[in-house]
């Protein structure tokens, strides 16, 4: 297992305060100040770009990676609740984003700075299994095992012997979750009226649906146990099991298990576990579940993810999880199996069927997307887009947009990305390389034996 942090690994800035501001205006005025500064950092770089070149500035860019990158760190270890979960995503990215932002913050993937145990969280255990730690546990580590957005884990052994991981969930963060979620809903209204090419409004709206839920732990255990029966018949997946008679809607507990963090690549190099077959299993495995079971783990960052020798991979965190339609899943697959085969027309059908609509009838716009989500990195033969790829595809996509606009696409689709993009950037660390054709041509078939209709439109 994965060493847990303590206080040292912790950022001095971040240790210095314990307790994050729990003031609606003072979280706004925190985030607004920090997206300004950074806003006006790369506008003031590429205004010296137009009279001196790109080359001639270039340093001033990873300058400002860097600076952005703590920034962005700092304030969300000061603020913590959402703005933690947002940059636990971005840190995983490391196929979209520069590598100062990477190193910076994936530390915020299960290293957040913890909350002390004696004095805040176990009183809230005792109130919620409501008897005293001493009944229910023989044995209790106070440093926890890992520490994120909305909770921290704690290894314990139940008094029957059982080794178990109790996450428990942080006091006051449903309130701090509900005043970022106003806040950024002013921010983002006021970012899509400055640039309009980054409208973030409909994925702010998939958080709202979201987070919430992710604050329910029996319905995170209700996630976990569904996919740990839909997965119950492979043997390189492991999900742990909940004890349901001690989990409530703040603490779960689980069995204990083992493995190595799924970006820890000297780890699993010594443990001689072939990263390659690591992330084609991974692909296999989230194709699984989107097209065959229909019901998926959509927040597969690498704190989430643990590796056994085989490769087996543990499965952690089931709060996001999303059951799909049979028809919805059809559409998906016509839509991969269009764009890996490059038949254009087919991919804009597809897109059409599955709910994307533009300002004009042309598809142009839509092929350009398919290509965005998939093509070009499945014709690459990588388990991920590399920077010179993703800037391409980010200057095609931007242009197309402009000229085309998507005027309505179908939500769901956004959770689908987030977990295309989450193992991209998990291929990228892994430096990994996956035929998708033939990983996922398996499951586009087998969708289109159960759909014929679907895939005869």
């Amino acid at each position: 297992m994965n060493a847990a942090p303590t206080a040292h690994d912790v950022a001095p800035a971040a240790r210095g305060n314990t307790r994050p501001l729990h003031h609606r205006g003072q979280r706004f005025a925190r985030v607004a100040s920090t997206l300004g500064k950074i806003y006006a950092g790369y506008k003031s770089i590429q205004l010296l770009e137009k009279f001196f070149g790109s080359e001639r500035v270039s340093w001033m860019y990873h300058r400002q990676h860097a600076t952005s990158a703590r920034a962005i760190y700092r304030t969300a270890v000061r603020l913590e609740g959402l703005l933690i979960k947002a940059c636990q995503f971005l840190g995983t990215r490391a196929d979209l984003l520069p590598d100062e932002y990477i190193e910076t913050l994936s530390q915020l993937q299960d290293r957040v700075p913890p909350r002390p145990f004696e004095t805040v969280l176990a009183p809230l255990v005792e109130r919620e299994l409501g008897q005293p730690l001493s009944k229910v546990f023989a044995d209790w580590d106070p440093t926890p095992l890992a520490a994120a957005s909305l909770a921290q884990v704690h290894r314990a052994r139940l008094r029957d012997g059982r080794e178990v991981a109790v996450k428990i969930q942080y006091p006051e963060i449903a309130r701090l979750v509900e005043a970022d979620l106003a806040n950024l809903r002013i921010l983002f209204d006021l970012l899509a009226r400055i640039e309009r090419n980054f409208d973030l409004r409909l994925v702010l709206r998939e958080i709202q649906r979201h987070v919430p839920l992710e604050l329910d732990f029996l319905n995170e255990a209700r996630n976990a146990e569904r996919i740990r029966q839909n997965l119950a018949h492979r043997s390189d997946v492991t999900i742990p099991r909940v004890i349901s008679e001690l989990s409530t809607r703040r603490v779960l507990v689980l069995e204990y298990v083992e493995g190595i963090k799924v970006t820890n690549v000297d780890a699993l190099d010594r443990a001689g576990i072939d990263r390659h077959a690591l992330a084609r299993l991974l692909t296999e495995l989230f194709c699984h579940q989107i097209l065959h079971d229909g019901f998926f783990h959509a927040d597969p960052h690498p704190g989430n993810i643990l590796v056994q020798p085989g490769p087996r991979v543990v499965l952690l965190d089931f709060g996001l999880a999303k059951t799909f339609p049979a028809s919805f899943r059809a559409g998906l697959a016509q839509l991969a199996a269009a764009i890996l085969l490059q038949d254009r027309d087919a991919a804009a059908r597809a897109f059409q069927q599955l709910g994307f609509r533009t300002k004009r009838s042309d598809p142009s716009t839509l092929l350009t997307l398919g290509e965005a989500f998939l093509g070009h990195v499945a014709r690459s033969g990588k388990a991920y887009a590399d920077g010179e790829l993703v800037e391409a595809i980010r200057d095609n996509v931007v242009r197309v947009l402009r000229e085309n606009p998507i005027v309505e696409a179908p939500s769901d689709i956004l959770l689908v990305l987030r977990v295309m993009g989450l193992l991209s950037g998990i291929g990228k660390q892994l430096d990994a390389r996956v035929d998708l054709l033939q990983v996922m041509l398996p499951h586009v078939m087998a969708a289109q034996a159960e759909h014929p209709a679907v895939f005869q439109q």
